[in-house]
């Protein structure tokens, strides 16, 4: 059988980033065992529903997790074991701000059963953190991960932000060789991605904030791969790097297309075809909960064309590339368009499998639409 895994959403964070489009709610640490309880009661609704797999993976995202009380996470995890059961060996994912945690708390996440921890970085000077809204230091940063080593936790991942306006000549090689140094199991290096609605965007709007040019921002991004590359890190998705071993089975089943079930508040679940998502606002989420209602906000059935646009879109993001058909192959190999991508370099075949050159990787988003373009096409008589 294929995997399954379980996301956790934990909204609430000590106070928002400029940069985070994502569902997140800044105190009200009032609701936090309301919110414990309204999760486990999703859990136990979807546990009665007949699907009986063992969670290979279970990922606390936010957010920040680590801003609850091992106890809290605890209850949850217990609550999902008790539905499903933990496959041997399942990886139990908790992210951390380095300004929510200390050795005690790293202790308290180790013994309620996480084995990886993905601590938000995000960048090693505080000026820059600053800019981000975080609310540590670069110290802390250290500290953080030096604490999570004296814990236990033996697979480490570690965020980072590039592309960042304003920031030193030269800063980006100083954060990767410090990154490099503390020798985490695994690094996510994001672009700063400017998303509608939040206070980077209405900085732009007001010209007070001039965004990274494309040339630049592609630069970091390949400066990024060859020096982790040479650190001996294995660039298996476009944002993620990983020591051999490491990668984070979680996002890859994503990426791969196995099943997840996504519980808290905006989250989102793939399972038997269909796609499904929850409220993004959290006083409707709890009450929903608490009157033994569904959280669902709504739902669609995965047809074979969206099947197939986000198996090509996800695929080429990873370094396995997506599988094709000799018929497929037939299709993209006829069109010119396809052809001067391979002849550009961007794009190779292995076998069955299609995937972006290093060279690619840079452009995976637009180039897996165009190939799931080109496919369509043909399959429409257009080609």
């Amino acid at each position: 059988m294929r995997d399954f895994g379980l996301y956790i959403h934990i909204p609430f964070c000590v106070q928002i980033c400029p940069y985070c489009a994502f569902t997140s709610v800044a105190g009200r640490e009032e609701l936090y065992g309301r919110y414990v309880e309204a999760i486990c009661a999703e859990i136990r609704t979807a546990g009665r529903r007949g699907d009986r797999r063992a969670l290979d993976t279970v990922f606390f995202g936010g957010g920040t997790p680590s801003i609850f009380a091992p106890d809290l996470l605890g209850r949850i995890l217990k609550e999902a074991e008790s539905q499903w059961g933990l496959a041997a060996g399942a990886e139990v994912t908790i992210e951390a701000n380095p300004g929510t945690v200390d050795q005690e708390k790293f202790r308290g996440f180790r013994a309620i059963g996480c084995n990886r921890l993905s601590l938000g970085v995000q960048s090693f000077l505080d000026e820059v953190l600053a800019f981000l809204g975080r609310v540590h230091s670069a110290e802390e940063a250290e500290k953080g991960y030096l604490m999570a080593r004296a814990a236990g936790f033996d697979n480490v991942s570690m965020d980072l932000i590039f592309s960042i306006p304003q920031v030193p000549a030269g800063y980006w090689q100083f954060a990767l060789e410090w990154a490099a140094e503390l020798g985490p199991e695994h690094i996510s290096a994001y672009s700063l991605t400017i998303e509608e609605g939040t206070a980077l965007a209405r900085g732009l709007q007001r010209g007070s904030l001039v965004q990274i040019e494309e040339e630049e921002d592609a630069q970091n991004f390949e400066l990024a791969s060859e020096f982790l590359v040479g650190e001996g890190y294995e660039h298996y998705e476009v944002s993620n790097f990983a020591r051999p071993g490491r990668r984070s089975r979680h996002n890859w089943g994503c990426w791969t297309g196995a099943e997840y079930l996504g519980v808290g508040l905006s989250s989102h679940s793939f399972v038997d075809g269909r796609r499904s998502w929850n409220t993004r606002d959290l006083d409707t989420y709890l009450k929903r909960l608490e009157r033994g209602a569904s959280p669902c906000e709504g739902e669609e059935v995965i047809g074979p064309v969206t099947a197939l646009r986000e198996r090509i879109w996800m695929g080429l993001r990873t370094c396995q590339g997506v599988f094709l058909t000799e018929s497929q192959k037939d299709k993209l190999k006829g069109q010119s368009r396809f052809g001067e991508f391979v002849e550009a370099g961007l794009l190779e075949f292995s076998g069955e499998w299609l995937r972006l050159t290093s060279s690619g990787f840079v452009l995976a988003d637009g180039l897996g639409v165009e190939v799931a373009e080109l496919l369509e096409k043909e399959d429409a008589g257009e080609g």
